[in-house]
């Protein structure tokens, strides 16, 4: 089966979809035909027959769309999980319903539940997938939950975009969240630093992340699909365990099997139902958390009995057995089938997922000699303002359209821009041509290395110990898997196992975990060969700099009784800043030196925490202090400017109330992953302003009406 005809088995004929008991009872409850004359029959069967007796509107169908990702631990970046099944199952079940008093959350914990596939696809190589859903099934979830007073808000998962609105105002510069419809949208205003803490702290450096993420191509005019779809996608809160009391956390531990009878005698008799109607019931599992309901009291504990839902799983061969493995499954309320508008379905595999660094990579153009032609996306041959791989050139191996200097220093800069200089961070695929030699059998990269340009290369030497996964449809349409694993001289074999279908990425060379490597300049060539030292043929040298180093911003803060000063540093150790028995104006200057070995932009600004506000009095060293704001600002204005000194003067009134205050910054690298699709679907290509490695440099201190 090839990747057309997955994408194909996505989009199939609905009518032929053929309903399985729960189904046909459903649909019989609704419209008052006998289960047994809808039951192992399609729809279109149902319809042609029974086409005046059952509304038709119950007989059409949802196409819902989606995709399965594997988020990389360190990164938090989602990868595309390619050739994975996809079932949809119609899912019954009971759940006890956890409502602890002090707590926003609810949780609920199923039992005597029953499921059934109703629907199966495939996800394409970057891991989308499309299925269609019975119409008369999304009617009968939605007409249980308007009989249900309040349930409708216990099972929608929150989104990222409503976790933003229970996020202190004080978090965003200037403006308060709200959806980023119209332009411009929020992210490129948010106090980044204050918002991520924030957010790692009541949501987990996950959603931290992800949000983080969301950020760094947030910038007026910019398309707003992509933010808009994540927002309104469920956040991930897993993290975020039920409260449960002291007698029942024994019980919701991995080790608690076999204690299912203990756990549901003691909710029993604090319900007082019968033990066997909890049968079943196990706090191991649980779905949430969910958004409590305040507009009526509920009691700590409530059973919700036969909840319908449409549920999903995913199934991987992942360890190359024949047989796929579960990777995704025991998801309750993924999708709110009451908003017609959703964003696709973006389901999260576990840790056993096999996943792709790059997806939908175009045919690499080969001639009749060896050749580097890609990273990632991004062309290293061809067009000179995507990127020069010319050594003898100091502009040598980056990216020129990328992260480009603005020679005012602002932030926002009018077109045309001068040429950059960004380097590559993160997993490098490189893409070309090794079978253009009748005579090799096998491939490598090797590499000289500079620690910058002007200074001495190394020897070639092979990269070596990286392997690099291929996937591909077998001849029976499963999801196959590939290692190509180099030998002790990283040698890889040019010939793959053959099959009815091209392995994917096609002419990957090599996934290069760069990060593993020191950052500088590298000249990477191809070589063909027999394996050893027997060299038959090697392509032209190509530059890449790399640069996988933080940023640095030492900050330091003084307090002064006027802008003039004098000013005396605050304490290192648990900051206090003391403004009188009666209180005085105070005056701070706060110095960030911001320095990176490719600087690309640093901003510093003053927050409170509720009780007061800074006032931005005058700065030096950076180009821009943005109106009504604290906000102070610089971004490279040439290529050599990578160490920058911002020095900023704030007032805090008398007449602000005691509590922490804290000054915070941002320095951030050029750097940025020629993975990213967001380069590559730029306009033009590759001309963005990515902010891939980052530093949040901040201190925070007290501040009290007393005697210095």
């Amino acid at each position: 089966m090839s990747v057309k005809e997955v994408r194909a088995l996505s989009t199939s004929d609905p009518a032929k979809f053929m309903l399985g008991a729960a189904s046909a009872n459903r649909l019989a409850a609704m419209t008052g035909l006998p289960a047994e004359k809808l039951r192992d029959r399609s729809l279109q069967a149902i319809s042609d027959e029974f086409r005046f007796h059952i509304d038709p509107m119950l007989l059409f169908f949802r196409k819902i769309c989606g995709k399965v990702v594997k988020t990389d631990p360190v990164t938090h970046v989602d990868q595309p999980v390619p050739f994975a099944t996809v079932q949809v199952e119609d899912t019954d079940c009971s759940f006890l319903g956890f409502f602890p008093v002090n707590s926003p959350w609810s949780w609920l914990f199923p039992f005597h539940c029953h499921r059934e596939v109703i629907a199966t696809t495939r996800t394409d190589e970057c891991g989308n997938f499309c299925v269609w859903v019975p119409r008369f099934d999304i009617d009968w979830i939605l007409r249980f939950r308007r009989e249900r007073h309040c349930y409708p808000i216990i099972f929608q998962r929150p989104t990222l975009g409503d976790i933003l609105k229970g996020i202190d105002p004080q978090a965003t510069l200037p403006f308060p969240w709200k959806k980023p419809d119209p332009d411009p949208g929020p992210l490129a205003v948010l106090n980044r630093a204050r918002l991520a803490s924030q957010i790692a702290t009541s949501f987990g450096p996950g959603v931290a992340a992800r949000l983080d993420r969301l950020q760094t191509t947030a910038k007026f005019g910019a398309m707003i699909g992509e933010a808009t779809a994540a927002l309104d996608a469920p956040a991930d809160l897993s993290f975020l365990q039920p409260p449960l009391g002291a007698e029942l956390q024994p019980m919701a531990k991995p080790a608690a099997k076999g204690r299912g009878p203990a756990v549901a005698a003691t909710l029993a008799a604090r319900l007082g139902v019968e033990v066997e109607g909890l049968k079943g019931l196990d706090l191991r599992h649980y779905a949430g958390p969910f958004w409590r309901c305040y507009d009526v009291f509920v009691p700590e504990w409530v059973p919700i009995l036969d909840v319908p839902d449409i549920t999903f799983r995913v199934l991987q061969d992942t360890n190359g057995d024949g047989v796929e493995e579960q990777i995704y499954g025991e998801s309750y309320f993924v999708v709110r089938w009451d908003d017609t508008s959703s964003a696709p379905v973006t389901l999260h595999a576990g840790p056993n997922a096999l996943s792709s660094n790059l997806c939908g990579q175009p045919l690499i153009p080969c001639g009749n000699v060896p050749a580097i032609v890609m990273a990632g996306r991004l062309p290293v041959t061809g067009d000179p303002l995507v990127y020069d791989g010319t050594l003898g050139d100091a502009s040598a191996g980056y990216a020129r359209r990328t992260n480009r200097p603005h020679p005012s220093g602002a932030f926002s800069e009018a077109l045309p821009l001068p040429e950059g200089q960004a380097p590559l961070a993160g997993v490098l695929s490189l893409f070309g041509c090794n079978k253009t030699d009748p005579k090799a059998t096998h491939y490598r990269l090797v590499y000289r290395f500079s620690s910058n340009a002007g200074a001495s290369f190394t020897t070639a030497t092979p990269f070596l110990n990286m392997p690099h996964s291929l996937f591909r449809l077998n001849g029976v349409g499963v999801g196959e898997w590939h290692s190509a694993v180099p030998d002790s001289m990283g040698w890889y074999p040019i010939a793959l196992p053959p099959g009815p279908n091209p392995w994917l990425p096609q002419d990957l060379l090599i996934d290069w975990p760069s990060q593993s490597l020191a950052s500088g300049l590298y000249g990477v060539t191809l070589q063909l060969g027999t394996g050893g030292a027997n060299v038959t043929s090697s392509s032209a040298e190509v530059a890449f700099v790399v640069d996988n180093t933080a940023p640095t911003g030492p900050m330091t803060v003084e307090v002064g009784p006027s802008a003039a000063g004098p000013f005396t540093p605050i304490d290192d150790i648990c900051p206090v800043v003391r403004r009188g028995v009666i209180p005085q104006d105070r005056y701070f200057r706060v110095t960030l030196h911001a320095a990176a070995r490719h600087l690309r932009s640093t901003q510093l600004w003053a927050s409170g925490c509720g009780g007061g506000a800074f006032t931005f009095v005058s700065g030096v060293g950076g180009h821009q202090a943005v109106p009504g704001s604290t906000l102070y600002q610089h971004w490279h204005d040439s290529v050599t400017d990578n160490d920058q000194v911002l020095q900023v003067i704030y007032q805090l009134a008398a007449g602000t109330l005691e509590g922490t205050y804290s000054f915070g910054a941002i320095v951030s690298g050029r750097a940025f992953s020629p993975n990213d699709g967001a380069g590559y679907t730029a306009v033009p290509p590759w001309a963005y302003d990515p902010d891939l490695v980052h530093i949040y440099p901040s201190v925070a201190f007290s501040v009290f009406n007393a005697a210095p």
